[in-house]
Order: structure tokens, then C-alpha cells, then sequence
């Protein structure tokens, strides 16, 4: 066998070798966001929203129904206008941390709207960790 045939052929194995290694990581690795159970305990009990010079910023309360402590939880925030319409999103996270088991924490969250077009909102706890 030629040079350029033992350079193939060590190719061709390099190529198997990387897609092997490729896949066994994808199948290690968690897909898309997977929120953990204890995230449903983490409960919004209010929040009020008013807009500051081109700013809508949303203040609120998080609750922690864990029998644990969480470390870190992330918010996120819709504003839509009288006709139903997305105007902005936005994330943030409790000012509290750890927030202790059954105690509760601050938020806010600031969306972009400067022609002051948002009337209502809607802000969910999208993730935490312990």
C-alpha cells in the first residue's frame, strides 16, 4: 500500500474516532432546558409594575416552599400592550441569596418601553438552583 493510501485509511479512522467521541458526548450532555422539580415551589405571590422614564420595572416577592435552601432564582417577564401585543421581555434575579426554606425574597425586572405601551405583564420563575 501507497503513502496516500495509508493517509486515507488513518483519516477515515481519525473521522470514526471524533463522531464516536461526538456522540457519546451529546448523549451525556442534557438537551434544552430541563427545570428541576423544586423550581415549581418557588411561587410568585406579588408583583407590582409601573414605568420609569421609558423603563417598565416590575417589583415583586418570590416565595421559597422548599424544605431547603435555593441559592439562585432566575425570573423572567413579559409586557404586553391594551391590544395583547409582546412589547419587551426581560430576566432578573432574587435579591436574597440563599433564599431559606419557606422564607421569601425581593425581584425586579426591568423591560424596555420607552413609548410607555405596557399595560399588563407576566413574570414567571424560569429556573434556580439549590
Amino acid at each position: 500500500m501507497n503513502r496516500n493510501g495509508k493517509l486515507m485509511i488513518l483519516g477515515v479512522i481519525g473521522l470514526i474516532v471524533i463522531f464516536t467521541g461526538l456522540y457519546f458526548l451529546f448523549q451525556l450532555v442534557p438537551q434544552g432546558p430541563h427545570p428541576q422539580a423544586f423550581v415549581s415551589n418557588i411561587t410568585v405571590l406579588n408583583s407590582t409594575g409601573s414605568n420609569i422614564n421609558g423603563v417598565y420595572v416590575i417589583n415583586g416577592v418570590v416565595e421559597n416552599k422548599n424544605t431547603f435552601n435555593i441559592t439562585v432564582v432566575n425570573l423572567n417577564a413579559t409586557g404586553y400592550d391594551a391590544n395583547g401585543f409582546e412589547v419587551d421581555t426581560g430576566d432578573g434575579f432574587t435579591t436574597l441569596s440563599p433564599i431559606p426554606a419557606g422564607k421569601n425574597s425581593n425581584f425586579s425586572i426591568s423591560l424596555y418601553d420607552p413609548q410607555k405601551l405596557v399595560t399588563t405583564y407576566h413574570v414567571q420563575v424560569s429556573d434556580a438552583s439549590k
